[in-house]
């Protein structure tokens, strides 16, 4: 049996897996590297916000302490739920009808998903369970409404990184750790905690609401159309 500190590692790993899988199938290998490298930032300084009310998983550093596993699990999560439908859909660009880059709107959602996260949880006490995955469905509101083209990709995305996410957890979290959530959750709060063999509904609401959000990145911020 290994030990809990390898835990985090395992997942991340196995995310790593997937996200293998999407770079050998994707076109835009480039773009999914660089992205993946500034996700493996964000998924380091997100712990800001778990550590304090969601989770304190143990790392080769020690329990609820920032780690490699972060990086890694950061960097997988902005590939695969990214670039997912680039993988296995046959859309394709549509030059003809690229609009405008949307730089600025972009980083003024980042500043808005930060606050959210910043305001209500650590401010007023709310669960970040629960903040996360409503920060993320209000961003890809505001991205539908702008461009409803990319509700399908969307959606697709969200479905295909939720069936992913499943298979792994159910793995990591049944066969190799099955105590973990017991041990290093914090999800007391209703709904958070509910488990489907032993998969916490909040984890899938993050992962399906994040992959619905990050899969229009690209289409959004540089006015790009898929045909």
């Amino acid at each position: 049996m290994l030990e809990d500190k390898y835990a985090y590692l395992c997942l991340a790993l196995m995310y790593m897996i997937a996200w293998v899988i999407v770079y050998l199938k994707n076109p835009w290998k480039k773009g999914m590297i660089k992205v993946g490298a500034v996700g493996g930032l964000m998924g380091m300084v997100a712990e800001v916000w778990y550590f304090r009310d969601y989770w304190r998983p143990p790392t080769l550093f020690g329990e609820g302490i920032v780690g490699i596993e972060d990086y890694i699990i950061g960097f997988a999560l902005f590939g695969v739920g990214g670039y997912i439908h680039s993988s296995f859909t046959k859309k394709e660009i549509d030059y003809s009808r690229q609009t405008k880059a949307k730089n600025r709107e972009f980083f003024y959602m980042f500043l808005i998903a930060c606050a959210s996260l910043t305001v209500f949880s650590i401010g007023f006490g709310i669960h970040s369970g629960y903040v996360t995955f409503l920060t993320f469905f209000i961003l890809s509101v505001y991205i539908w409404i702008q461009r409803p083209d990319l509700i399908e990709l969307s959606l697709i995305s969200a479905f295909a990184t939720l069936g992913i996410t499943l298979l792994i957890y159910y793995i990591n979290f049944n066969w190799l750790f099955p105590h973990f959530w017991d041990t290093y959750g914090m999800l007391d709060a209703p709904i958070l905690g509910v488990k489907v063999f032993n998969i916490p509904l909040s984890e899938m609401l993050w992962h399906f609401s994040w992959a619905m959000l990050c899969s229009m990145f690209r289409g959004y911020r540089n006015g790009v159309y898929y045909k």
